[in-house]
């Protein structure tokens, strides 16, 4: 009689990981909520002001771009956060009065997303934020020398969270940071392609920006953020985008003015926003429309909470569902100029059998 082969042994089962460490999403929701509502706190403390905005785009991006990794590894990208906060704001000031350089330089910030927006979500990130910073520079707050101190202290608060999150949890974040190999890779693949991307999206962005001042809307820039939000290279994706931009916001703006008007109180908003941060990675998995409702209620409880009421902020409100809607109209523009280029290009350049 044979005897049946011995079973190998089964590999051991990986121990088991406590969902808020490392990057899994109720870790992600905590690290968020405590980054991003540092600021408001202390513009509660200290008096609400210019700087506040400067604080909060730094401290999203930062977050965003935690990378993991070791500390000065991961300091140099979170660092990359205040850069971008600092050169967007800072060329905005440099155009700001002057129209025409204020659309040159949408175009040209504009083209750079599109030419990085699909090597890494770090690039497209920053790329996004670099449109947003521009256009505060330009057309909202103007960078002043006592800016630089608020922005880099908030990157260093946003890299202190982020270490000391590890340090609490015990399990260290390996580094999810791009390659240069792999990035130079992509670019070199499809150089061509995304050169007639950058085009369209530098000819959109600008209409767009020109289409907000037409139209008489007083915060401009929320229509140039909407096109780089939703704006992919690949156009059902950009689709996807687009429908969950328009339902998230409406749905957002919706929540935010219910809460404000049950709840009218500044330590009440305060809550609100706290919830909406610490929900924002949790309704993102669960839909994408969910997300961007958090993330608008976010927005729009804030806008609340610096006006005094929700009549105070009605007009804002108001004014980003039509920004949202027209960048999506210059979204849909320019990826019917990218289809244009492209076919162009193929003509150009057929490629071999």
């Amino acid at each position: 009689m044979v005897e049946a082969p011995a079973q190998p042994p089964s590999p051991p089962s990986p121990p088991m990981v406590p969902r808020w460490h490392g990057d899994g999403l109720p870790a992600r929701s905590i690290r968020f909520a405590l980054t991003v509502m540092a600021p408001i706190t202390a513009g509660m403390l200290v008096g609400v002001d210019i700087w506040l905005i400067y604080a909060m785009v730094t401290c999203i991006l930062a977050f965003t771009l935690d990378t993991g990794g070791p500390a000065l590894h991961r300091l140099g990208w979170m660092a990359g956060a205040g850069l971008v906060v600092l050169a967007g704001t800072g060329i905005g000031t440099l155009a700001a009065g002057h129209t025409p350089l204020i659309v040159i330089a949408f175009a040209l910030v504009g083209g750079f997303y599109a030419l990085v927006e699909s090597i890494h979500p770090s690039a497209a990130a920053a790329a996004r934020f670099m449109c947003l910073t521009l256009a505060v520079g330009a057309l909202y707050a103007p960078l002043q020398p006592g800016d630089v101190p608020v922005v880099a202290a908030f990157v260093l608060y946003a890299w202190a969270v982020s270490m000391a999150w590890d340090a609490v949890t015990g399990t260290w974040r390996p580094s999810t940071a791009p390659a240069p190999a792999m990035v130079y890779a992509r670019i070199r693949a499809t150089h061509r392609e995304r050169w007639v991307f950058a085009t369209a999206v530098a000819i959109a962005v600008p209409l767009a920006f020109l289409t907000s001042l037409a139209l008489g809307l007083h915060r401009p820039y929320w229509a140039l953020i909407a096109i780089v939000l939703v704006l992919r290279a690949d156009a059902l994706s950009s689709r996807r985008m687009m429908e969950q931009t328009l339902g998230g916001t409406l749905l957002g703006v919706v929540a935010a003015l219910a809460f404000g008007y049950a709840l009218p109180f500044h330590a009440a908003l305060l809550v609100g926003m706290a919830l909406a941060a610490l929900i924002r990675w949790p309704a993102q998995q669960l839909h994408g429309a969910l997300g961007m409702a958090a993330l608008t209620a976010f927005i729009i409880l804030l806008l609340e909470l610096v006006a005094g009421s929700v009549g105070g902020a009605s007009h804002d409100i108001l004014e980003r569902l039509v920004d949202v809607m027209v960048g999506c109209v210059f979204a849909v523009v320019a990826l019917l100029l990218d289809r244009l280029g492209q076919a162009l290009l193929r003509r150009l350049y057929p490629r071999r059998p």
